[in-house]
Formats: C-alpha cells, sequence, structure tokens
C-alpha cells in the first residue's frame, strides 16, 4: 500500500501543480488525493503501528494519534472517492459548460448524501455504515462510468478523443473493481479485506497514465522532451496566424468580387444595386478589422466580445456577401426565430460563412443551399445545407480536427475553418454536428442554448 500511497499522490501533486487553474485537473487530482488517503490509512495499520511497537513507541497517546489520523484517511477514502470521481466526469464531459450555467446545484446537491453518512452509526467493527454508503456510493460510480463512455463517444475532435479514451482507460477499471471491494463485498457479502487487491489496478491506472503522459499528454500532466513543446508552439502560432489569413482570405474575396460587379455594372447603374453592392465591401471590410482584433495574438484563445444579435439579419447579410459566387445554385432560405441570442457579431459571421462557403464550394456544377432558422423548447438551431459531394463517415469524424481538410489542392486552405467554427460555438455554449453521405450533400446543425439568447 505504501506504493499505491506514493503513487497517487506523487499524480495528484503533479496535476495541480502542472495546470492548478483546470477544474478537471483539480478533481482528477482529488480522486489521486482520496485514493491516496486509503493507502496512507493501510500503511499506518500494517507498517507504522507495528513498527511503532517493535521500537517501544507505541505509547498510549501515540496510538490515539494514529488510530485517528487512520480513521480519518479511510473515511476520506471511503466517502471522497466517489463524489470526486463523479465530479470529475461531470466537469469533463464536452457538454459541461451548457450544464454549469442552468444546474449550479449540483455539486452541493451530491454532497448531501456524503454529508449523511457521518450521522448513521456502523456496525461493531465496522469502518462505515456499508448499508447506507452503498447505496449512495454505487450510483455514484456507475454513473461517473457512463458519464465518461459518454463523453470519449460525443467527442468529435480526434486528438480529445484519444484524450478522453485514456482517460477512461485509466479510471473506468479501477473505480468499477473499487466500487466492489471496497462497498459491495463488505455489504453483502462480509468480504472486507478484498480492498487490498486494489493495488494491482492502481498500480495499471498509474502505468496507463506515466505512458500517455509521456507520449501524448494526461489531463494536463505533459512529460516531454524540447522538441515536443517547440513542435506545439510552431503549430499554435501556425493556428492563430491562419485562422486571420482564412478570415482575411474571405472578406478579400468578397471584395474583389462585388467591385468587378460594380465595374461591369459601370455603364447602366442602379443606385440602389449600387448601394447594396457598396454595403457588402463596406461590411467586408468592417469584419477584416474585427478579426484581426478579436483574435488576441498567435498563440492565445479567441476572445468573444458579446451582444444581442439577431440570428435571421446576420445569416441573411452572410448569404448576400456570397451570391455572386452562387452560380447555379438555388438559395432557399426560412427563418422562424426573428429574437436574439447573446453572441459574438464578427465571430458568429466568420463561422456562418465558413460554413456556407464549404457549401457553395461542395457544388461547383449548382444545386439548392438551404438556410434555416427554428427555434425548440431549449435551443435555437441553424440548419445550413447543401446538395453537393458529400463526406464519407472517416471524413466526418475528422471535419473538426485542426490542420485537417479535404481541399488539399488550394493554395490559400489552411485546414482550419471548421475546427475555429466547432471552437467559436463551444465558446457561446452551443454545439455544432454535420450529417452528411457521399454524393447526398451534407447538413450542418448549429444550436444555441435559450438560456444565453437575450441578455444584456
Amino acid at each position: 500500500m505504501m506504493f499505491v500511497l506514493i503513487g497517487l499522490w506523487t499524480i495528484g501533486l503533479l496535476l495541480i501543480v502542472t495546470d492548478p487553474k483546470r477544474r478537471t485537473t483539480r478533481w482528477i487530482a482529488s480522486i489521486a488525493f482520496t485514493g491516496g488517503s486509503g493507502g496512507l490509512s493501510a500503511v499506518i495499520d500494517d507498517t507504522l503501528k507495528p513498527l511503532f511497537y517493535d521500537k517501544g513507541w507505541l505509547t498510549e497517546p501515540v496510538a490515539k494519534i494514529l488510530i485517528q489520523i487512520e480513521t480519518t484517511c479511510s473515511l476520506i477514502c471511503y466517502y471522497g472517492l466517489p463524489y470526486t470521481f463523479l465530479m470529475f466526469t461531470i466537469v469533463y464531459h464536452p457538454n459541461y459548460a451548457v450544464w454549469s450555467s442552468r444546474k449550479t446545484w449540483v455539486p452541493w446537491a451530491l454532497l448531501v448524501p456524503v454529508l449523511l453518512s457521518f450521522g448513521f452509526d456502523p456496525v461493531k467493527d465496522d469502518p462505515i455504515p456499508y448499508r447506507y454508503v452503498t447505496l449512495w456510493t454505487t450510483p455514484y460510480i456507475m454513473a461517473g462510468i457512463a458519464i465518461l463512455v459518454h463523453a470519449t463517444l460525443k467527442e468529435r475532435n480526434t486528438f480529445f478523443r484519444k484524450h478522453r479514451i485514456l482517460t477512461t482507460l485509466a479510471a473506468a477499471p479501477t473505480l468499477f473493481f473499487a466500487l466492489f471491494t471496497l462497498y459491495v463485498l463488505p455489504t453483502y457479502f462480509g468480504l472486507y479485506e478484498m480492498w487490498r487487491y486494489n493495488s494491482w489496478l492502481i498500480g495499471f491506472t498509474l502505468a496507463v497514465i506515466l505512458i500517455s503522459s509521456f507520449r501524448y499528454g494526461f489531463m494536463g500532466l505533459q512529460i516531454s522532451i524540447q522538441n515536443q513543446k517547440l513542435d506545439y508552439t510552431l503549430r499554435a502560432i501556425t493556428s492563430g496566424t491562419s485562422i486571420l489569413n482564412h478570415a482575411i482570405k474571405n472578406d478579400v474575396g468578397k471584395i474583389r468580387l462585388f467591385s468587378e460587379k460594380i465595374q461591369s455594372e459601370a455603364d447602366q447603374p442602379d443606385p440602389h444595386q449600387l448601394r447594396d453592392d457598396i454595403r457588402v465591401i463596406i461590411t467586408a471590410s468592417q469584419h477584416i478589422y474585427d478579426m484581426i482584433y478579436r483574435i488576441q495574438g498567435q498563440t492565445q484563445d479567441v476572445e468573444l466580445h458579446p451582444d444581442n444579435v439577431h440570428l435571421d439579419q446576420l445569416l441573411e447579410q452572410c448569404v448576400a456577401t456570397l451570391l455572386p459566387a452562387m452560380n447555379e445554385i438555388e438559395v432557399e432560405r426560412d427563418f422562424r426565430y426573428t429574437g436574439t441570442i447573446w453572441g459574438d457579431k464578427a465571430q458568429l459571421a466568420e463561422v456562418f460563412t465558413n460554413v456556407l462557403t464549404n457549401a457553395v464550394e461542395a457544388m461547383p456544377g449548382g444545386g439548392l443551399l438551404t438556410v434555416k432558422l427554428t427555434e425548440t423548447k431549449r435551443n435555437i438551431t441553424v440548419e445550413i445545407k447543401d446538395t453537393g459531394i458529400g463526406m464519407d463517415k472517416k471524413q466526418q469524424k475528422q471535419v473538426f480536427d485542426p490542420f485537417y481538410t479535404t481541399k488539399g489542392g488550394k493554395k490559400f486552405n489552411f485546414g482550419l475553418g471548421m475546427s475555429y467554427c466547432y471552437h467559436v460555438i463551444q465558446k457561446h455554449k452551443g454545439s455544432m454536428h454535420i450529417h452528411s453521405k457521399p454524393g447526398e450533400g451534407t447538413a450542418v446543425f448549429i444550436n444555441f442554448s435559450k438560456k444565453e439568447r437575450g441578455k444584456r
């Protein structure tokens, strides 16, 4: 058990030191510390007490102190492990940002059964009231495992999915085994010493964490060589500058198209049409200006400047700017929601323009572009659908990955459009999904929570 204590507390300490501000890091470190507390309890009982007795140090005051520490550590493990595990899985889930804005009371409600455990008296010689504790620890641990698996299946980014698989592999088997050895077997079968076999599973967990930390990084813990850090930095710089290039390229293209349109109609100008075309050029140039100031440096995150945004008007503007490029493409609009959401107009315009541009480029021979804005009980949904070439399942799995592109022949394509869009929508506490089949077109669904609409 000394190995369990040292291993778990070392991992917990490294995680906290490496990335103390991230919720997921703090909660998984809490799992390590609560699990390690059980190891410390066993070390006191199996090692320190016999050692102190042999040395003649086990006086009555010392024995009382050791018993008190042993009992406290044991309770931290029994009561703290299921709670910290469940809280970690909730925070770790991709939908946590949406959940946390709706149900801030959940962490406190989940703590109630833990605190009530102190009000029950255990059966003689039992460390805890097994009958009661097993009633809440079983659903906590099983729910945590289910959330971990669901989070892995839900992850669309293949890079992050790899990390989620490793996390599930490290945590789920160990906690499932602990459920039986710590709670179920003592409660229903009277087997109290099976917890000693936990060390084998914990050793497996530590091996997964150690290997994945060297190779991929694990929950913020990255044990890496210098060239790996350099590669990360270069990719971050490329990502920041390429997103700007992507945005500028789109708007410069609009300016060129509408400038050529104005030039071709110079002999027979239509004042109303001319004003509309000039307005598109002004909007495109303003968007370039806004995007430069939205992307905070080459290696920093996208910063939002939220305000009330009319999605129907914004979608109409984005469609209008692409009309000159829509040869033989019919546009069908269906806007059933005319309210506002709380969002960054410049970033959302870039998202919609990216998705619309992809749809137009997927229909080089013409087709139907459908743009819908609908309202459900919980969400406001933007649907952009084309009748183009579509994508296979492999392409759909990678479409949100940074630096992945299906347009390898284009010089100025950086493979960051959909990755950027996905990131911006997540920052708005929304979700983005793609449905597509080869030869049958592609539909992109962007959902915004009604909780985020109309804020001031």
